[in-house]
């Protein structure tokens, strides 16, 4: 099954600057539980081994994996890159309710 998700133009020149020193052969995209709001939230991480079960998003920049687990809950999603003076990285907003966007606690997943 193939995996919708839109890279804004602020998170692919993000990801072409990381393709300039990268620290492995990928970028992992992960869920799992980032607060105790209930949300999922996800994680990126540089990371050398693809399962079978995994997903590869094609970039300008490094190949972005997803596992398994995210993603049913990152399939119509958006990642997005910003900086400012509070806050500097990359942010996914999915359109399912039990992930990927504001919640109670001020996070954003």
């Amino acid at each position: 099954m193939a995996i919708e998700v839109e890279i804004t133009p602020s998170a692919s020149k993000a990801l072409l600057k990381l393709a300039q020193n990268p620290l492995a052969s990928y970028i992992r995209i992960s869920a799992g539980s980032s607060c105790g709001c209930g949300k999922t939230g996800f994680q990126m991480q540089w990371d050398d081994r693809k399962a079978f079960t995994d997903t590869v998003i094609r970039t300008a920049g490094p190949k972005l994996v997803v596992d398994r687990t995210a993603k049913a809950q990152l399939n119509g999603g958006v990642i997005d890159y910003s900086e400012d003076p509070m806050t500097k990285g990359f942010r996914i907003v999915t359109p399912h309710p039990s992930s990927g966007s504001e919640c109670g606690c001020g996070s954003s997943h």
